[in-house]
């Protein structure tokens, strides 16, 4: 519901300061909302181009295409030990990671 449009002069002076007030508040607002998206938005674009350029590296590739060969070629017994190396590996990882912090 609108409120009907005060006749005092003064009364009207200050609904339009505060209706200009509350349009610039809510301007500002809007501002800070689209920088923040665009703040995120080139974070996740950073992320993308950073795997993209890594992914796109030919010893990365051929990496990953012996890793894939030797894990397709490998025994049961060996893909176990593998995946028991990889574990260890990665607990390794995250406690440096967790000192260095």
């Amino acid at each position: 519901m609108i409120p009907r449009i005060p006749a005092d002069p003064i009364e009207r002076a200050e609904r339009k300061a505060n209706l200009l007030l509350a349009s610039e508040v809510l301007r500002g607002q809007a501002a800070l909302a689209v920088d923040d998206l665009g703040q995120r938005a080139d974070g996740w674009v950073a992320r993308v181009m950073a795997w993209r350029n890594l992914l796109s590296n030919p010893l990365v590739v051929a990496a990953a295409g012996t890793g894939a060969a030797f894990f397709a070629g490998a025994g049961q017994k060996r893909r176990g030990q593998l995946w028991r190396g990889l574990r260890w590996a990665w607990l390794a990882w995250r406690v440096w990671r967790r000192q260095r912090a």
